[in-house]
């Protein structure tokens, strides 16, 4: 009975977390999902990971404007995506840093048309998710082509995005970074709740999701790296 109860209940939040994506990804969309179990005490704390991000800590940062168009970077060099398996982009010493205690799993998913990897925290009540994207790029997560507010970041001097979406307070808050790595493809964080309460505050949950990717693209940096030296 505890296995198959476990069993039901991964499948009920990876179809919650799919809705977010979902969410994100819909224009003008009315957020619907499945309101989950409440938890009162304290909010866990992730302490900061050193960054090479340009990305303002403070919660007063100037945000973008949805009627304003998206600013042209260049990506300092192009990041191969070839191969990559979507779980092997936080190794397990980063993973515990995130507090990560339960086994990386991958599924499709069929909104970023990419195939995604869990890595989630029973003890702080969050999930994590990682997607190479290479059906799309970051110009899907633009002004006007999202349900949310997008505000530009640079991780490790690639052009990156912030989007943040209002929802209600009984829907898990989650944060999403989509870092741009070569033309028409791009690395997908998602970083949320799972149940916590009280909730994160934006500050803190999108903290949460640029030092993920900053690590993300780390990683994919030192990857690409290796296949150009070999």
């Amino acid at each position: 009975m505890g296995q198959k109860s476990n069993h039901t209940q991964r499948r009920y939040t990876e179809k919650n977390w799919r809705s977010r994506e979902v969410a994100v990804l819909a224009v003008a969309v009315v957020v619907a999902l499945t309101a989950c179990t409440t938890e009162s005490g304290q909010t866990p704390y992730v302490p900061p990971i050193p960054l090479t991000s340009s990305v303002p800590t403070s919660p007063t940062f100037s945000r973008t404007s949805q009627s304003t168009p998206p600013t042209t970077r260049s990506r300092p060099r192009d990041l191969t995506m070839s191969g990559i398996r979507p779980c092997d982009l936080l190794t397990a010493d980063q993973q515990r840093k995130f507090g990560v205690d339960d086994q990386p799993r991958t599924n499709d998913d069929e909104t970023l048309r990419a195939q995604s990897c869990y890595f989630d925290s029973q003890k702080l009540r969050t999930k994590i998710s990682v997607s190479p994207l290479t059906r799309f790029g970051i110009e899907r997560f633009q002004p006007r082509e999202v349900n949310g507010e997008v505000r530009p970041l640079t991780i490790r001097a690639f052009p990156a995005v912030e989007v943040f979406t209002r929802t209600i307070d009984t829907i898990d808050r989650f944060c999403v970074v989509v870092v741009d790595v070569a033309p028409g493809q791009a690395v997908h964080v998602n970083y949320g709740e799972d149940g916590l309460r009280p909730h994160l505050d934006r500050s803190e949950v999108c903290r949460r999701a640029v030092q993920v990717a900053d690590v993300v693209v780390e990683n994919l940096e030192k990857r690409s790296g290796d296949d150009n030296g070999s």
